[in-house]
């Protein structure tokens, strides 16, 4: 895993990126920056795996620039529970791109790659 100021990210394969948000992480312009920064080093078209295994919280900013990134494609969050589903639910009227919720990392890796494959 390689590490971000507020958590770490791993590139699964080609075009998959997971990152994990450590506990109790505010998310706001900043950490959006930094993200943006990654997605334009790393300079493909991406699939994000958002893992929710920890609680954090992100601002609308945080939130409405991430989704505007170009190289992002498809975005996927993997979930524990229904209330951090519902909150990642309530996430998809920002992305004008395929976007689900998903309680199992597997299915979520296989609906990213099958979303991402057509921008290779």
């Amino acid at each position: 895993m390689n590490t971000l100021t507020f958590g770490n990210y791993e590139l699964l394969d080609e075009h998959c990126l997971e990152i994990i948000a450590s506990e109790g992480t505010e998310l706001d312009i900043k950490e959006a920056e930094e993200c943006l920064a990654l997605y334009a080093q790393l300079n493909r078209p991406l699939g994000l795996l958002i893992n929710r295994k920890h609680s954090y919280s992100s601002s609308l900013e945080f939130v409405m620039m991430v989704a505007q990134a170009p190289q992002v494609k498809a975005f996927a969050i993997l979930v524990e529970s229904e209330r951090s589903a519902m909150v990642a639910d309530s996430q998809k009227l920002f992305f004008n791109i395929p976007f689900e919720v998903f309680y199992d990392r597997d299915t979520a890796r296989n609906w990213l790659k099958q979303n991402t494959l057509q921008y290779t």
